[in-house]
């Protein structure tokens, strides 16, 4: 066999082989797609009856004791949200003006602790004769978003320039 015989066998092979494992990457591609439109069909259906079960809990229709956890856990969240639904029906209808309440802090995250208020110290004014602060003093505390600066020329939590 020549070498050019040889070569063009080598060659149609090596495009068959480029065309099956083409093929083999659409196939498995297209299969995979279907996968996903499966596992999301069945995803759906799962919660469908996850809710059919909560509205049949609720109902007084079902008792299943293995799922009182479950249920409880799923009351809870719904609490949470509606108290969350209402703390943003809050914030939307406060309007600016003189009459305004000031905002309620955030309420804390389930299992945590309440984080503690912001407060800002009084400030003392400058004795007679004492000399006014440098200009470029660097803050102890990032003006943006209240981090220690431990005088450092730039925040080490936000990236601001500080003095």
């Amino acid at each position: 066999m020549s070498f050019l015989n040889k070569l063009g066998k080598d060659l149609g092979t090596a495009a068959e082989k480029a065309r099956f494992e083409a093929d083999k990457a659409l196939k498995v591609n297209r299969m995979g797609s279907e996968l996903g439109d499966l596992t999301n069909r069945v995803q759906q259906a799962t919660a469908s009856i996850g809710t059919k079960v909560m509205q049949m809990h609720s109902a007084g229709q079902l008792q299943v004791p293995e799922l009182e956890e479950l249920f409880n856990q799923v009351h809870a969240l719904q609490a949470q949200a509606d108290a969350k639904k209402a703390e943003i029906e809050a914030l939307r209808a406060q309007q600016f003006g003189a009459g305004a309440a000031p905002a309620a802090p955030a309420a804390a995250p389930a299992g945590g602790p309440a984080p503690a208020p912001f407060s800002f110290a009084p400030t003392e004014p400058a004795a007679p004769g004492a000399a006014p602060a440098a200009e470029d003093a660097v803050p102890k505390f990032c003006p943006n978003c209240g981090a220690a600066s431990q005088g450092a020329k730039f925040c080490p939590a936000c990236g601001t320039k500080l003095g």
